[in-house]
């Protein structure tokens, strides 16, 4: 019996990159965490470098690899930076121009903690939103 456990039911040249389960199952459950953060995470993820400990794709690269807009990177980086799942560092470089590597943290694994720390946040995202959508109701 072969009790090799593989990633994939099939083989890949390319390769992989695995988003933690309690991404997809938990996380997905928070407004912030769309799929432009899940595409913009799955990215960042396949750029770690396990020598170094982090990321380091510029912008440049973010854009053009993710097609997402510079805005949409900005402002998925700042929501999964607020979810806990990286943290974006200064890096001191030579040049002029500001250079961010990013790390990354274990999820919340347990849907109970996530919700105790995000659910009321949640809450007044979806209030909100349901809020404003009843004044473009009212307006027509």
């Amino acid at each position: 019996m072969n009790n090799d456990k593989r990633a994939l039911p099939f083989d890949t040249v390319m390769g992989f990159t695995g988003i933690p389960n309690a991404v997809c199952q938990i996380y997905i459950k928070h407004p912030k965490f769309n799929p432009s953060a899940e595409r913009l995470y799955r990215y960042l993820l396949s750029r770690h470098n396990d020598d170094y400990g982090y990321a380091w794709p510029s912008w440049t690269k973010m854009v053009q690899n993710t097609g997402l807009s510079m805005g949409t990177v900005k402002t998925s980086l700042d929501s999964l930076e607020h979810l806990g799942l990286i943290n974006r560092l200064d890096h001191p470089n030579e040049s002029t121009y500001d250079n961010k590597i990013y790390t990354f943290n274990a999820p919340i694994e347990d849907e109970q903690e996530f919700m105790n720390k995000f659910g009321r946040e949640i809450e007044e995202i979806k209030a909100a939103k349901r809020k404003k959508g009843g004044r473009r109701k009212n307006a027509s």
